[in-house]
């Protein structure tokens, strides 16, 4: 297992299910803030206790508690988990109930939406609080609607991700990304939309073992293997962390100070 939590204050690298449910506890905000990067572990029923805590949205917690032991007994397939997170993602009023959901999904059945060809968009919170409103349109919308997060009510869709064969491992996002746009002069923008808008299709579970972790901040490189995408807030010292725990999984992983337009550049061999 291994997972990121990008809560202020209590940012760090997790590599076992205790200690995830133990930052969940005490922080229960860490819940929707982690990004788990390697999942596949014994279901706890913990998790689900601490996103009761955040939502209070039980009836949906109940349901995808229920699914998922269905998929692990084998009773159910992918296409109960499509409908549950259409259903979630439809009833939910707070979009912290849909990454809740996908990272449940990851942590304990080792997928998340991404992997079933969704993924979940919504407006930036720094454009909304400049009044810049977008409608959202990227690949095919399945469906749209208004979530909170926190006080804002954000426009949202559900889209169907392009079939394009090109695939880069976001591990930035739980499948719940937010839109790129320009706030005044300046461009707020998320590496995992971009890749969609250029019909590049975002998974969370690497189908290669060699992995170039895109890191803007370390010196300049070229993409070798398939392109992992990280949160902004990993530090160096915790990308070096990363890489020998993926090192540990069987993983070779190296760091690359490359933009999103030269990783599209590279799977398109224009380099």
């Amino acid at each position: 297992m291994l997972a990121y939590i990008d809560y202020p204050g209590d940012r760090k690298i997790v590599t076992n299910l205790t200690e995830l449910i133990s930052e969940f506890k005490l922080f229960p905000g860490a819940l929707a803030s982690a990004i788990i990067m390697i999942g596949g572990v014994e279901v706890n029923e913990d998790y689900f206790k601490v996103w009761a805590s955040i939502t209070g949205s039980r009836r949906i917690i109940e349901d995808t508690y229920g699914e998922i032991w269905s998929y692990i007994k084998g009773v159910s397939g992918s296409s109960d988990i499509i409908s549950l997170i259409m259903r979630v993602y439809e009833e939910s009023s707070d979009l912290i109930d849909v990454i809740a959901l996908s990272n449940a999904l990851k942590l304990f059945l080792g997928f998340n939406m991404y992997d079933l060809g969704l993924a979940v968009i919504y407006e930036n919170p720094m454009a909304v609080l400049n009044r810049e409103r977008v409608e959202l349109r990227r690949g095919k919308t399945l469906l749209t609607k208004r979530h909170l997060m926190g006080d804002l009510s954000l426009n949202t869709a559900l889209i169907l991700q392009g079939e394009s064969s090109s695939k880069i491992v976001d591990w930035g996002n739980p499948g719940v990304l937010p839109a790129s746009n320009v706030v005044g002069d300046e461009s707020v923008s998320d590496p995992a939309y971009t890749a969609l808008a250029f019909d590049i299709g975002l998974v969370s579970n690497p189908s290669l073992s060699k992995l170039t972790l895109m890191a803007p901040q370390l010196p300049p490189g070229s993409c070798m293997g398939q392109v992992v995408l990280l949160p902004l807030t990993l530090t160096n010292s915790m990308i070096t962390k990363l890489i020998n725990e993926l090192k540990n999984q069987g993983f070779t992983a190296t760091a690359a100070g490359i933009s999103i337009v030269d990783v599209i550049k590279c799977m398109r061999h224009d380099l």
